[in-house]
């Protein structure tokens, strides 16, 4: 299936979940913060997300500092 990921075509198979596709760009759940589709998910919502053809996703790395 197709996804748009940060303004990037983006393939996955098919049946991808959130979860799934963010260990795939090397990340985990708890260091991004996740817009699907233009809404803002909680942490506790992203295992739930299953992905369809043509979804988009803008993925923030979280970055603490001080």
């Amino acid at each position: 299936m197709q996804l748009t990921v940060n303004g990037r075509e983006s393939d996955v198979p098919d049946g991808t979940g959130l979860p799934g596709l963010l260990e795939s760009l090397g990340l985990r759940v708890g260091s991004v913060v996740v817009e699907h589709n233009g809404t803002a998910l909680l942490r506790s919502e992203l295992p739930g997300v299953q992905l369809q053809d043509g979804d988009r996703l803008e993925l923030v790395r979280a970055v603490a500092g001080g």
